[in-house]
């Protein structure tokens, strides 16, 4: 690793990790989607070229203002955006804040996250104790050699026990970042799926879909990679739409750009569901195929044509979970926040973590009762102890 420069021989030992790597830690992916991530950019690789090799990707951001999302400071320390506390963790954590550092000593920091919000380890020792306990050392010891102030895994993710095991191992603080919604559809047929959901949410379902047939509202199913030019734009429209309502400024230019990136280079792997009144998109969501785990990517809806009114739960919801028994596809990502609407519509809640390691002296206390303040504050809908698990 290279001070803020670029590690070519770093770069070519990823190429050579693995030779069929996830799709968020795969070189297309990374980049032309990492420019999602503020800061400078990097691929870490340890023991390349043998059985214990593993790589993480990072980033390097000097600005203790980052945005939130990739701010371990602001994640630990402050309220944010992507979950809701209790109120007693509210207070424990502005009391652990009130006696902490300011964000600044955080800084540079190194991140390791890619760019969809996940943090795993890549290459055949991605699953080795050894092999991690030596990534995770050399990662330190890197950014201690550059004069970095902290080293953070961000969004790592239930199923990385073996990273989380290893960090904690490395004396990282552990802390609940978020609870992320994804849904397993359960058993065997949509009626599996129906039949775990609350009596409201049923019917909230079947009125959806009756009041879509009373207005001639139809589903369509196509690939990204079948859009012409003239139908991408009318999704920016959607997406410019959904930005004005929810008070995001708008990014046309942006929007273009992602799309088109993604039916370039992925457009097999990214599905439209679409509602359509009069053969025209009024509303969609489009969902990125990862392999085994389906990414609620990006939606948008005609809010000028009240036939749009209820096409959203359909889209993001009903029909891909329908479809998901179609195609034996396991399980469907709703990313972080809103968990109510989507505990209501049959996502479980898991809690992702965040791992830190401030590297002064006198760091690691206050990250450590800024953690404590967090345990088991994730604040959860009271609907979720009510709700059918049939899974």
């Amino acid at each position: 690793m290279t001070a803020h420069g670029v590690d070519r021989a770093a770069d070519e030992a990823w190429r050579l990790l693995d030779p069929d790597p996830p799709l968020f830690a795969s070189e297309t992916w990374l980049e032309l989607v990492a420019d999602r991530i503020e800061g400078s950019h990097r691929r870490f690789v340890s023991a390349p070229g043998t059985p214990d090799a593993t790589g993480f990707f990072g980033t390097v951001i000097d600005d203790s203002e980052v945005s939130e999302s990739k701010n371990p400071w602001q994640l630990l320390f402050e309220p944010c955006s992507m979950r809701t506390l209790t109120p007693g963790a509210t207070a424990a954590q502005a009391a652990a804040r009130a006696g902490g550092p300011p964000r600044e000593a955080w800084f540079p920091s190194l991140v390791l996250m890619y760019p969809g919000l996940e943090c795993f380890p890549a290459g055949p020792g991605r699953h080795r104790p050894s092999a991690l306990d030596h990534a995770v050392a050399d990662l330190v010891d890197r950014a201690r050699n550059e004069g970095l102030k902290s080293v953070a895994f961000l969004y790592v993710q239930p199923e990385e026990r073996a990273l989380a095991e290893a960090l904690r191992r490395a004396e990282f603080v552990e802390f609940p970042l978020a609870l992320r919604c994804n849904l397993r559809p359960p058993g065997t047929s949509f009626a599996d799926y129906r039949a775990t959901l609350g009596r409201s949410a049923v019917h909230s379902m079947d009125r959806v879909r009756r009041r879509m047939a009373e207005r001639g509202v139809t589903i369509a199913q196509f690939r990204l990679s079948e859009l012409d030019d003239a139908q991408v734009e009318r999704l920016v429209e959607l997406r410019l739409q959904h930005r004005s309502k929810y008070g995001r400024r708008p990014d046309a230019t942006g929007e273009r750009e992602q799309l088109l990136m993604l039916r370039r280079n992925f457009g097999d792997r990214c599905e439209i569901v679409a509602a359509l009144a009069d053969e025209r998109i009024i509303g969609f969501c489009l969902f990125l195929d990862a392999g085994d785990v389906r990414h609620s990517w990006t939606n948008g809806t005609d809010y000028t044509d009240s036939r749009s009114k209820d096409t959203y739960f359909e889209v993001c919801y009903y029909r891909p979970v329908e479809d998901s028994y179609r195609t034996g596809r396991k399980e469907l990502s709703f990313s972080y926040g809103a968990e109510s609407t989507k505990l209501e519509r049959g996502c479980r809640l898991d809690e992702v973590s965040g791992f830190v390691l401030p590297l002064s002296d006198d760091g690691l206390e206050p990250a450590r009762r800024a953690a404590q303040a967090l345990a088991g504050g994730l604040a959860r809908p009271a609907t979720e102890s009510h709700r059918k698990t049939g899974e």
